[in-house]
């Protein structure tokens, strides 16, 4: 099962690279601040995914403690332009916006730096760890309450005419993509549970995260990169919805 669960971390990582690498491609065009902060967080995280799980699943026990630090940093790094996408496409003008990523962003930080000279970033239920979750769960939140508000808002201007569907559409996968990290964050918790006492985390979380992970690259790949197939069915869902129906 541990085997199966590196492997779907390790293609979760791969599919974030290679999003995060046509993020940045786009931001590149259109010189856009999201699709920037965006990109770098996925090929930040996506680093995580293949420098820490590729060792596990290629059968060492421990990683180097230079490379399980290295990979726990980097993915830290991460979290900052996500929060900096979060404020810029959501809310740029917003003061508790900019608070909440200087908060969040100290959290972060302040936990890995103790947790670093403490000896070392590790995965169990003690205050650094605990900063540093609080830190990156909270533009998890963030996320997917942020998508289900504008993809509310947007659904009413598609029925008459004044958005594009998949414009809504993207919203609500935002939202999905939200809810699948605080799926994985609450996993990630449970393990941290586990590695604090005498239980272990149960088996089946190993599925449950891979099963987040997934559906985390599955919602923002159909966010940003909808094949035609699935365009096509989200233009003929929102003209069926929209057609008035004949009174009686």
């Amino acid at each position: 099962m541990e085997q199966i669960a590196y492997l779907i971390s390790i293609t979760a990582g791969v599919f974030f690279l290679i999003a995060g690498y046509r993020l940045l491609r786009l931001s590149g065009r259109t010189r856009e601040h999201p699709e920037l902060l965006l990109g770098l967080y996925l090929a930040l995280s996506s680093q995580w995914y293949l420098l820490y799980n590729a060792p596990y699943f290629l059968g060492i026990e421990a990683l180097p403690p230079l490379l399980g630090q290295s990979s726990e940093w980097i993915y830290i790094l991460g979290t900052i332009p996500y929060l900096l996408f979060l404020r810029s496409a959501f809310r740029p003008e917003s003061a508790w916006a900019t608070a909440l990523v200087i908060v969040s962003t100290l959290f972060v930080f302040t936990g890995a730096v103790v947790a670093t000279l403490g000896g070392g970033i590790s995965n169990s239920l003690n205050a650094s760890y605990l900063l540093m979750y609080a830190g990156y769960i909270v533009p998890c939140y963030w996320m997917c309450c942020e998508g289900a508000i504008s993809h509310a808002a947007a659904k009413k201007r598609v029925r008459i005419g004044l958005c594009d569907p998949i414009v809504s559409n993207r919203y609500l996968l935002f939202a999905g993509f939200g809810f699948c990290q605080i799926v994985g964050g609450i996993v990630e918790l449970v393990w941290a549970y586990g590695n604090s006492g005498p239980g272990t985390a149960p088996p089946l979380m190993d599925g449950l995260l891979g099963a987040a992970e997934i559906a985390s690259v599955a919602t923002l790949w159909l966010a940003f990169f909808p094949p035609r197939v699935y365009r096509r069915w989200i233009d003929e869902r929102a003209a069926f919805l929209s057609t008035p129906t004949e009174e009686a």
